[in-house]
C-alpha cells in the first residue's frame, strides 16, 4: 500500500517534530507558513503564475499558493507563532493572505481532500484564524481540528480539543459551535447534521474490544482515496451491484395491490398457481430508455430495483403453468435482462473540482464512463390445491449475473496532462427457494402467505487501473450469506365494483465480505440489513370503461456494518444507517375504443434517513473510511423523487395481445423515461 510505511510516523510525530522546530528557531518578526515536512508527490502551483512543481521541505508558503498532493503526497505546514496543518494525501488547499493583520486571519481554503489542523496560543496570545471550503467558513481560536471536503462539495469539521464555529456560505445565518469531541457534517441544501467524535481513549478501548459497535459518528478521520476514483462517475455501478443482494437502499415502494396478476403473483407466491385451470404462458418484452418505467406489471430486471436511475434497460421474460391432475398446477418462467448507463462531460457537470496528479482549470477535466449488467435466471414450481379452501407450493429459482464498469478521468493541464482509468468487473449467484400458502376466506377474501431463502455469492474486482499507463494497485470485494423473506397478501371485494388489497412483508439480510483496497490493510466486513413494508391499496370500477386505484405504502430499513483488521482483528469501522418512506400512489386506466386505452397515474413519496458512521486506526495508525459496494452506507442514499408520473397509451391488437407505450416523469427532477411493453398471453386448451 503507498506511502503506509510513511505514513505509519504519523501525524502525532509530526506534531512534535513542527513543535521542536519552533522552540528551536524562536517567533519570527512576522507570521510565516513553511513546508516542514514532505513525503511522497506533493505540487505547488504558485500564485504568481509560473508552473507547477514539486514540492520540497524547507519551502515557505505565500498567498495564492496552491497544494496537491494527489500524487499520494502528505505534507507538514508550520507556522512561526506554533501552528500547524497537515495536509492529508488526495488534497487541494490555496494559502490565503494570513498575515495581514485582522481580526481573524485567513489561513487556507479547502478544496478537496482532509486536512489536520493545530492552532497555538504562543506566550498566553490567541492566534485567531479563519479556513473556508466551498460551503463552509470555519473561525478557530486555539484549537485541534480536522476538516474534510468530498467532490460535491460536502464539509466535515471534527472537533479534537478547543471549539471553531462553523457558519454555512449559502446561508450565513445559519452557525454552529463545536466543542471538542463534536463534528459536524454541512450538505449543501440540507444544513448541518451534528455527530459525537470518538476520543483516543474510546477508540483505544474499542480495539481492545472483542469488535462491538464504536462510538456513533458520521464519517471519519484519514483519507478517502474512493472520493478520487473515476469509479464514481458511473454511480448506477454500486445501485446495480447492491441490489443483487436484493436490499438497495431505494424503497421497496408498492402499487396497484387491489387487482391480482395471476403470473406475476404466483411466480412471488407458488400456492396461486392453482389458480390456472387450463395451460396458459406468456411472453413480456419490456425495454425502457433514460429511466425503469412505471408499468404496473412491469418485471423488474432481477435484483434491480424498479427505481433504479437507468439510461436503458430491456426484459424478457417467459412464463408458463399447466394444471395436471389430482388437482397439481407445475409451472416457471425464465427472465433474461440488461442493463447500463453511461456518463460523459466536465467536471463542472459532475461536481468534480481537480485531476489526481497537479493543479488545473476545471474546465480542462473531460470524464466519461459507462456500466452494464446482465442477468438470467429460471425458476421452477409445483402447487397442489386440497380441498376447496386450501392450496399450498414450492418454488425453486437461480439467478446468474455479471456486470462491467469502464470509467477514466483525463486531465489536459498544464505543464502535463494524467489520465486515470479503471475496469471492474462483478458477478452474482443466487439460489433462492420459496415455500407459500394459499386460503380462500369467507366473503371471497384471499390469504396468501409466502416465506423465502436465498444463498447469495457475490465478487466484484478491478481488472485494470492505471495512472498515466502505469499500473496501480487492485481492490476487490467478495462477498457471500443469505437472506429471508417473510410476506403475506389479502384481497377481497368491498362491493360489486370495489376491491382492496392488502400487502406486508419482512426482508433480513446477512453478509460476510472479504476487501481488499490500495489505501487501507486487508480488512474484513459483517453487514447485516432488515427491510419492513406495508401497502393497502383499492380499485373502483367506475363503469365498464373506467377503474380507478389508490395506493398508499409505508416502510422502514435499517442496515449496520462492522469492519475489523484481517490480521489481528481490531475494529476499524462501524455503521448504520436507517431509513423510512411513506408513499401515495392515484391511477386511472379508461378504455377509449375497442382496441385503445389510456392510463395516468401519480406517485408521491416522502423519505427520511440517518447514517452514523465511525472509523479507528489499523495496527499502521491509518483511519479510512471503506465504501463496500454490495451494501453501500451513503450520507444521501438513493433519494427517489418526491412525485413522479406516469402516462401511457395502449393498442389491444386481441384478448390475447397488446402493447402499451409510457412515459414516465419526475417533473423535472430527470430528463423522464420511455418504456415500451409487448405482452402476448396464449393458452394451449381450455376447459
Amino acid at each position: 500500500m503507498r506511502h503506509q510505511a510513511l505514513a505509519t510516523i504519523g501525524d502525532r510525530a509530526l506534531f512534535i517534530l513542527g513543535a521542536a522546530l519552533v522552540l528551536c528557531s524562536g517567533m519570527d518578526a512576522q507570521t510565516v507558513a513553511r513546508a516542514t515536512g514532505v513525503t511522497g508527490r506533493a505540487l505547488i502551483l504558485s500564485g504568481n503564475g509560473t508552473p507547477a512543481i514539486t514540492l520540497a521541505p524547507g519551502y515557505e508558503l505565500g498567498p495564492g499558493d496552491r497544494l496537491d498532493t494527489h500524487g499520494g503526497g502528505r505534507i507538514v505546514i508550520e507556522l512561526t507563532d506554533g501552528s500547524m496543518v497537515i495536509v492529508q494525501p488526495e488534497s487541494v488547499i490555496v494559502i490565503k493572505d494570513f498575515r495581514a493583520a485582522a481580526s481573524l486571519r485567513e489561513l487556507f481554503e479547502i478544496t478537496l481532500g482532509s486536512v489536520r489542523v493545530k492552532i497555538n496560543h504562543f506566550g498566553g496570545r490567541p492566534n485567531p484564524y479563519r479556513i473556508n471550503s466551498p460551503t463552509a467558513s470555519i473561525a478557530v481560536r486555539g484549537t485541534d481540528f480536522s476538516v474534510t471536503v468530498n467532490r460535491l462539495g460536502d464539509t466535515q469539521v471534527l472537533v479534537y480539543e478547543g471549539s471553531v464555529e462553523v457558519t454555512s456560505l449559502a446561508d450565513p445565518a445559519q452557525s454552529v459551535v463545536i466543542e471538542a469531541g463534536r463534528g459536524v457534517l454541512l450538505v449543501p441544501g440540507q444544513g448541518f447534521q451534528l455527530f459525537n467524535v470518538p476520543s483516543a481513549r474510546e477508540i483505544a478501548e474499542q480495539n481492545r474490544g472483542s469488535g462491538a459497535a464504536g462510538t456513533d459518528t458520521h464519517g471519519g478521520q484519514g483519507d478517502e482515496r474512493t472520493w478520487d476514483s473515476p469509479r464514481n462517475i458511473a454511480s448506477i455501478y454500486e445501485q446495480y451491484i447492491a441490489g443483487l443482494s436484493e436490499i438497495g437502499q431505494a424503497p421497496f415502494l408498492l402499487r396497484y395491490n387491489a387487482f391480482p396478476e395471476s403470473h406475476l403473483d404466483s411466480l412471488e407466491n407458488p400456492a396461486y398457481a392453482t389458480g390456472f385451470k387450463a395451460a396458459e404462458g406468456r411472453i413480456v418484452f419490456l425495454p425502457s430508455l433514460n429511466g425503469s418505467g412505471g408499468l404496473d406489471e412491469n418485471p423488474t430486471p432481477p435484483g434491480l430495483s424498479s427505481f433504479s436511475p437507468l439510461n436503458y434497460s430491456a426484459a424478457t421474460q417467459f412464463s408458463m403453468f399447466v394444471p395436471l391432475a389430482n388437482s397439481f398446477v407445475i409451472g416457471g418462467s425464465v427472465t433474461g435482462s440488461k442493463i447500463g448507463e453511461g456518463v460523459q462531460g466536465a467536471p463542472s457537470d459532475l461536481g468534480l473540482s481537480s485531476v489526481l496528479s497537479q493543479s488545473v482549470p476545471a474546465r480542462s477535466l473531460q470524464t466519461s464512463g459507462s456500466s452494464t449488467g446482465e442477468f438470467i435466471s429460471g425458476s421452477l414450481l409445483v402447487a397442489r390445491r386440497f380441498g376447496a379452501n386450501t392450496s399450498v407450493g414450492i418454488e425453486v429459482e437461480s439467478l446468474r449475473g455479471t456486470g462491467s464498469l469502464a470509467s477514466q478521468i483525463l486531465s489536459t493541464g498544464q505543464p502535463s496532462g494524467s489520465i486515470e482509468r479503471i475496469d471492474s468487473g462483478s458477478s452474482i449467484s443466487q439460489n433462492r427457494i420459496t415455500a407459500g400458502i394459499e386460503r380462500n376466506l369467507p366473503h371471497d377474501q384471499k390469504l396468501g402467505i409466502f416465506y423465502r431463502y436465498s444463498l447469495i455469492d457475490a465478487q466484484d474486482n478491478d481488472t485494470s487501473h492505471t495512472l498515466n499507463n502505469l499500473p496501480e494497485p487492485l481492490d476487490s470485494t467478495r462477498s457471500s450469506g443469505h437472506s429471508s423473506e417473510f410476506g403475506l397478501r389479502l384481497r377481497g371485494p368491498l362491493g360489486r365494483k370495489f376491491f382492496y388489497g392488502l400487502e406486508a412483508s419482512r426482508l433480513g439480510l446477512s453478509l460476510s465480505d472479504n476487501l481488499t483496497r490500495s489505501i487501507a490493510v486487508d480488512s474484513q466486513q459483517r453487514d447485516r440489513a432488515q427491510r419492513s413494508s406495508a401497502a393497502l391499496g383499492f380499485g373502483y370500477f367506475l363503469n365498464q370503461r373506467t377503474v380507478l386505484s389508490a395506493d398508499l405504502a409505508g416502510g422502514v430499513s435499517r442496515a449496520g456494518t462492522g469492519r475489523t483488521e484481517t490480521s489481528i482483528g481490531d475494529l476499524l469501522q462501524t455503521g448504520i444507517q436507517n431509513s423510512r418512506f411513506v408513499s401515495a400512489n392515484l391511477g386511472v386506466q379508461t378504455k377509449v375504443s375497442s382496441h385503445l386505452f389510456l392510463n395516468a397515474s401519480l406517485l408521491a413519496i416522502g423519505q427520511a434517513y440517518d447514517l452514523s458512521q465511525a472509523t479507528y486506526p489499523d495496527s499502521l495508525g491509518n483511519t479510512v473510511l471503506i465504501t463496500d459496494p454490495f451494501l453501500p452506507l451513503t450520507a444521501t442514499g438513493y433519494k427517489l423523487p418526491r412525485r413522479s408520473s406516469d402516462f401511457g397509451a395502449g393498442w389491444r391488437f386481441s384478448n390475447s395481445l397488446f402493447a402499451q407505450y409510457v412515459f414516465s416523469t419526475s417533473y423535472g427532477v430527470d430528463s423522464g423515461g420511455h418504456t415500451f411493453m409487448l405482452r402476448y398471453t396464449f393458452r394451449l386448451h381450455g376447459e
